[in-house]
């Protein structure tokens, strides 16, 4: 016999899981223009589309959540490069000029392309 689908359940651990994952804005989403729940037939199939709805709903937020943590980290990353780049032209702190060079390499290799200018420098 085949398991009902609860989705109140589902959908208030989903709405647990959202509130526990930083980051991420835990007021209410309006449902999207292309929400599937606008088209059913059945309680069934609204129940499905609900959460199919809400699951995609978390996991954009959840990318939004790590692009932008992502870019922070990338932006702390740059200026402590930065930072290093500008002690690395004094004789008195030429051992950071490998370590410099290194971290360029690293962005190039994971970018494609040169670090962009310091504009806060």
């Amino acid at each position: 016999m085949k398991k009902k689908l609860d989705a109140e359940a589902i959908l208030r651990k989903l709405a647990e899981l959202r509130k526990s994952i930083p980051g991420i804005d835990n007021s209410p989403r309006p449902p999207s223009a292309d929400s599937r729940t606008s088209a059913v037939d059945t309680q069934e199939d609204f129940e499905y589309a609900a959460v199919a709805d809400a699951l995609e709903s978390l996991a954009s937020d959840v990318h939004a959540a790590v692009e932008r943590a992502n870019a922070e980290a990338t932006e702390k990353a740059l200026q402590v490069y930065y930072k290093a780049e500008e002690l690395a032209r004094d004789p008195a702190h030429a051992d950071l000029i490998p370590h410099v060079e290194e971290m360029r390499r690293a962005y190039e290799r994971s970018y494609g392309k040169a670090i962009p200018p310091n504009r806060k420098g």
